[in-house]
């Protein structure tokens, strides 16, 4: 059981946050809707999932949300009380046959660990693929209003230039790293998101989040941001496997969350949208900031041949957010202050 997930609701900051979030978007479109999310217990959709509570809660929104995952126990301790909440089982693999209908359709299930890219390619590729094209028959089938697909920033791949990706720039991908089975699906994904629009007009839109941190993040995801609060939260000296020097869009997981609900609310029928941040943070300014709220150590340590092989090729993979900002997104917290929240809930939550 991730002990984090069951108390994180009852958490006066995480509250105060999605509280703040709430209250600066209008959300009232969603009112008497239905909304699957898949990956609904995940780092991600599980803050979209908390912000639609609250949202619920404050407002008497009457949003049915429909959880799609794969851990019942842990949906139970974390969203059991709320009886608009129903828990659906589900795994991206596999087909699926849901007997209701939803409005609105959030996916956001698949694989999403370096390490797992590596040793588990056929899963990170069919979760992301056969996941995609399942809901887009279900969205088809049923009349779904819209579908919000969340990709990744890692569908840029590498580029010269130091500029912050914009939606319609991208740069290569060497399909000879077995780590690309996680970028190329996600490719795919998208492409076949649209040709679902063009074709059979199913109201598509995608996000793609880039470096996604927050304390509902599992004590089990080894992306660094993840691991060093867990760590720093524990009082453990954090060690990095390299300079730092890659420039990344960090993003508090609760900002991560209002953005795809902007989007799935505005976005244009068939467009992408990058999830970023207004600052460009490198990992060491990540890690130090981390450092500071867990009053820990940070040491950098030399990496090994495994490290290497899941390390994010993309030495600037920070986002232009432009696009999603036109369309009425604004973040709510630095960097400095999600992270350093991150941590203190955490700590709390220990």
């Amino acid at each position: 059981m991730d002990k984090e997930m069951k108390n994180i609701l009852n958490n006066k900051i995480y509250i105060s946050d999605i509280k703040r979030v709430i209250e600066r978007f209008d959300l009232h479109c969603l009112n008497g809707r239905s909304i699957l999310v898949t990956g609904g217990l995940g780092l991600i959709c599980s803050s979209v999932v908390d912000l639609l509570v609250m949202y619920n809660e404050c407002h008497n929104a009457d949003v049915k949300i429909y959880i799609a995952a794969r851990n019942k126990q842990l949906f139970e301790e974390r969203y059991g009380v709320y009886p608009y909440i129903k828990y659906i089982n589900y795994d991206a693999t596999k087909p699926i046959n849901f007997d209701f209908r939803v409005d609105y359709i959030i996916h956001g299930a698949g694989v999403a660990s370096p390490e797992l890219y590596v040793a588990k390619p056929v899963e990170t590729m069919l979760s992301n693929f056969n996941g995609v094209l399942n809901l887009l028959k279900y969205a088809k089938n049923n009349n779904a209003r819209r579908m919000l697909y969340i990709s990744s920033s890692e569908v840029y791949g590498s580029k010269i230039t130091e500029d912050s990706f914009e939606e319609s720039q991208f740069g290569s991908i060497d399909i000879n790293s077995i780590r690309s089975s996680y970028s190329e699906s996600k490719r795919a994904s998208e492409v076949l998101c649209k040709a679902y629009s063009s074709e059979y007009n199913v109201d598509t839109v995608i996000v793609r989040p880039g470096h996604i941190y927050g304390p509902t993040a599992s004590p089990k995801d080894k992306r660094v941001s993840s691991d060093f609060s867990y760590r720093a939260a524990q009082g453990k000296v954090l060690e990095m496997k390299s300079l730092g020097l890659q420039k990344r869009s960090y993003c508090y997981s609760l900002d991560c969350a209002a953005a795809i609900l902007i989007v799935l609310i505005n976005g244009e029928k068939g467009e992408s949208y990058n999830i970023g941040h207004d600052e460009v943070t490198s990992i060491r300014e990540m890690a130090q900031i981390i450092a500071e709220a867990g009053n820990v150590i940070l040491k950098i340590k030399e990496p090994t041949e495994d490290d290497l092989k899941q390390f994010n090729p993309m030495n600037n993979s920070s986002l232009n957010n432009e696009k999603i900002k036109a369309i009425g997104y604004r973040d709510s917290f630095s960097v400095q202050e999600g992270l350093m929240h991150t941590v203190e809930i955490l700590k709390e939550l220990s």
